[in-house]
């Protein structure tokens, strides 16, 4: 009845939000046919940044977003903090919507502010089946974040085994380290992920590279006390006195 009488279809609230963003964001997939064969601009976006493209990526509504990617949605426009819709869908889970994005070009290796991609997104929250979708179609599996973490560093720090190993199987560089020197195995010997350290082992990860501060993996392995860590470094030949930039040593700190 409203839009027959001419009510402004696009006619926003005080945050910037559109008819259109509103019925997206509560799942109303009629109106939202409704509004978009009335011409509701279906790119306008609320005072973050947000589009009604990105509203469905959250809420994980597949019919609505093929209905707005069928009408020309911007499928790359991101927020103000430059989250583009494929970021979006990939911590949530969303897997359906990630292989629809993917099938009309998203770009997959977009980055947010903090240069985090959705490989790294997906990596971070443990949804191998999307980390396995992305590396199939191609996404750079060493992009890193803004602290230079990759998400196969990414992964370590949670401990997620399964992507781990596909990121290896696919050649993630098992060398690469953040900003602080942080390496994949420096972070499985820190965290106790017993099966990572023998994964990147296995694979000739260097066992004596060291954070910026000298700490060694055989020395932080010490540090918080992974005593079946620190006999498969020893096992295979780490260091056993290198000593970081205090002159402290892995006897040291163990004693």
């Amino acid at each position: 009845m409203l839009i027959n009488n001419k009510a402004d279809i696009n006619k926003c609230t005080y945050t910037e939000e559109s008819p259109l963003f509103i019925v997206c964001q509560e799942g109303h997939t009629e109106i939202v046919q409704m509004l978009i064969n009335n011409k509701a601009d279906i790119n306008k976006c609320n005072d973050t940044g947000s589009s009604a493209l990105i509203n469905s990526c959250v809420k994980g509504y597949t019919e609505i977003v093929q209905m707005l990617i069928n009408n020309k949605a911007d499928i790359n426009k991101c927020t103000y903090t430059r989250e583009p819709p494929l970021f979006i869908a990939c911590p949530k889970g969303h897997s359906e919507i990630v292989q629809m994005l993917m099938n009309n070009r998203a770009d997959i290796n977009k980055c947010t502010y903090t240069r985090s991609s959705p490989l790294f997104i997906a990596c971070q929250e443990g949804h191998t089946k999307i980390a396995q979708m992305l590396i199939n179609n191609k996404a750079d599996r060493n992009k890193c974040n803004d602290t230079g973490a990759s998400p196969l560093i990414n992964s370590c720090v949670k401990g997620y085994t399964e992507i781990v190993q596909m990121l290896i199987n696919n050649k993630a560089d098992i060398s690469k380290c953040t900003d602080t020197g942080e390496s994949g195995l420096f972070i499985a010997c820190q965290k106790g992920h017993t099966e990572i350290v023998h994964l990147l082992i296995n694979k000739k990860a260097d066992m004596n590279t060291c954070t910026d501060t000298g700490t060694s993996p055989l020395f932080i392995a010490c540090q918080e006390g992974h005593s079946e860590i620190l006999n498969m470094l020893l096992n295979n030949k780490a260091d056993i006195d290198k000593c970081n930039d205090e002159e402290i040593s892995p006897l040291h700190i163990a004693c």
